[in-house]
C-alpha cells in the first residue's frame, strides 16, 4: 500500500487538495472494481500544522492531522500553497509560517519519501534547500516570482511535469491532477492511472504547459532606454527592427543594449519581437478570422514556414492544431 500525505496550508489552493482527494478515492474505487484488487491500494492523509485551514477562496478545509505526529508517508504532495495574485511579501510570510513543517518533510526526504510539488507548493519545495540545481516546474505566471525568491533554483515552464524519481513536479493549479496521475502510474500501475482517468474524465496529458502561456512583459522597471525600446517593438511589431542602427542611434554598442534589455526583460530584443508577434498572431487564431497565412504575413513574416517552426517551438502546437483547440468562434 502507497501511503501519501498532502500537506495543507493557511492560504492554499482549495481545488488542488480536492482534486487530489477526489482522484485518489477514484483510484482505490477503480481497483477494487475493476481491477479485482482486494483491497484499495492507496491509503492518504491531510497534513500540517493545524487542524483546520482557510483556503484563499475563504473555504474551510478540515480534518488535517499534525504533520508533527504523522508517521513518515511514501510520498508528500505540496499542493499550491498561495493564490496567484500573493505578493513576495506574502509568499516569503507562507513560508516562514510553516518552515518547521518544511524541516519535517526535508527529513523524511532524506530517509526515503518522494515529493510532489504542484504549482505555488514548488515555492514550499524550493525553501527546503533540497533541490540543490535541479529544474523544477510552475505555473508559466509565477516565473518572475519565483526567480526573484529562489535566484540559485532552476524553474522552469517548458513542461507540465518534471520527474527527478525523489522529486516531481507540476505546473499550473488544475495540473495537479496530472501530477497525481503521473504518481499513480509510477507508483502502482499505468493501468490504474488509465482507468482513474477515464472514471474521472480526465484527459491524460504530460506535455508541455507552453501552449497556455500568454506574452506578459515587464514595463515596471526604471531603465527609460529599455522600457522606450519595449514601446517601439509593440507598437512596430510588423516591421523588421534593425539592432544595429537603433544603437547607432542610442549612441550605445549592440551588446551593451542586448545586456540592458536581457537584465530588465529577460529577453534579448529580437526574441522580445517574436514573442509580440506570436502573442498576435495566437489571439487572431483564436478569433478564428482569416488565414492562418493572412495572420503570419500581419505581423511581418514573409517566410511563412520560418514562422510557423518559430510558433511550433513557442507553443508546442502547430499554428492548425492551436487554432482548432483554443478558437472561440461560435462559442
Amino acid at each position: 500500500m502507497t501511503k501519501i500525505a498532502i500537506l495543507v496550508t493557511e492560504r492554499c489552493q482549495a481545488s488542488n487538495i480536492h482534486i487530489i482527494l477526489d482522484i485518489l478515492i477514484a483510484a482505490n474505487q477503480v481497483a477494487v472494481a475493476f481491477l479485482d484488487s482486494r483491497d484499495t491500494p492507496i491509503k492518504f492523509e491531510l497534513i500540517g500544522t493545524s487542524s483546520s485551514v482557510k483556503a484563499y477562496n475563504e473555504s474551510s478545509i478540515d480534518n488535517i492531522r499534525p504533520i508533527q505526529k504523522t508517521g513518515r508517508p511514501d510520498i508528500v504532495i505540496l499542493p499550491g500553497a498561495f493564490e496567484a495574485a500573493a505578493s513576495k511579501a506574502e509568499a516569503e510570510s507562507c513560508l516562514m509560517m510553516y518552515k518547521n513543517a518544511l524541516l519535517k518533510v526535508a527529513k523524511w526526504h532524506k530517509e526515503g519519501t518522494v515529493l510532489a510539488g504542484a504549482c505555488t507548493g514548488n515555492f514550499l519545495l524550493a525553501s527546503t534547500n533540497i533541490l540543490k540545481g535541479r529544474d523544477v516546474t510552475c505555473h508559466w505566471a509565477f516565473t518572475p516570482l519565483a526567480r526573484k525568491m529562489f535566484p540559485e533554483e532552476s524553474f522552469t515552464t517548458n513542461k507540465l511535469l518534471i520527474d527527478h524519481g525523489d522529486i516531481v513536479s507540476a505546473g499550473g493549479a488544475t495540473a495537479v491532477a496530472q501530477l497525481v496521475l503521473y504518481l499513480i502510474a509510477r507508483e502502482h500501475s499505468r493501468e490504474l492511472a488509465r482507468l482513474t482517468a477515464k472514471m474521472m474524465l480526465i484527459e491524460i496529458n504530460f506535455d508541455a504547459q507552453s501552449r497556455f502561456s500568454i506574452f506578459n512583459p515587464n514595463h515596471k522597471h526604471s531603465d527609460q532606454l529599455v522600457g522606450d525600446l519595449q514601446k517601439e517593438l509593440e507598437a512596430n511589431y510588423e516591421q523588421r527592427f534593425d539592432l544595429k542602427n537603433y544603437s547607432s542611434h542610442m549612441g550605445l554598442s549592440e551588446k551593451q543594449i542586448v545586456r540592458r534589455f536581457k537584465k530588465v526583460t529577460g529577453h534579448t530584443p529580437l526574441a522580445y519581437l517574436q514573442n509580440v508577434r506570436v502573442e498576435h498572431v495566437k489571439l487572431k487564431l483564436e478569433s478564428g478570422q482569416g488565414s492562418i497565412n493572412q495572420a503570419i504575413w500581419e505581423v511581418g513574416y514573409e517566410d511563412l514556414s520560418s514562422f510557423r517552426r518559430l510558433f511550433k517551438r513557442m507553443t508546442g502546437l502547430t499554428m492548425q492544431e492551436y487554432r482548432k483547440r483554443f478558437c472561440v468562434d461560435g462559442l
